[in-house]
């Protein structure tokens, strides 16, 4: 940080690039969830903070956007445009699990049937083996 005095004997406070880097990234994370606000990946370490105009000098709040290595390289190419990162970025997140698990209740019966069929088998097994060690101990 840097002090310089201006006309009139006031101080001017300058932070040195490394600051005004932390701090516009400390300001995305508090105000925007930890996620890539395209793909929704979210380890924090590796999430990077971009600048939706392209220009590193506007840190306005409006301008940042938190997005995962890959989607931040897309966007800087244009091969996501600004307009959905926008979108992307103040939609709400809801999480619909049964998307993924619409088919989970009939394939869990099934697994639950093969599951108990080899079960028996085994079981069946066992017994037949008993049996036959029985039998022979019989016979002799």
């Amino acid at each position: 940080m840097k002090y310089m005095k201006k006309a009139g004997g006031n101080l001017e406070v300058r932070l040195d690039t490394a600051q005004k880097s932390v701090r516009y990234r400390k300001l995305a994370f508090e105000n925007y969830p930890a996620l890539c606000a395209h793909c929704g990946f979210g380890i924090e370490a590796v999430l990077e903070v971009a600048h939706i105009d392209c220009n590193h000098a506007n840190n306005a709040l409006s301008n940042l956007i938190i997005l995962c290595p890959t989607c931040h390289r897309m966007h800087d190419l244009d091969l996501v445009s600004t307009d959905t990162i926008i979108l992307m970025r103040d939609r709400p997140r809801i999480v619909r699990w049964s998307k993924l698990m619409k088919d989970a209740g009939p394939k869990a019966a099934i697994t639950r049937a093969k599951t108990l069929q080899k079960l028996k088998r085994q079981l069946a097994g066992i017994k037949a083996a008993k049996t036959r060690a029985k039998n022979k101990e019989d016979s002799i």
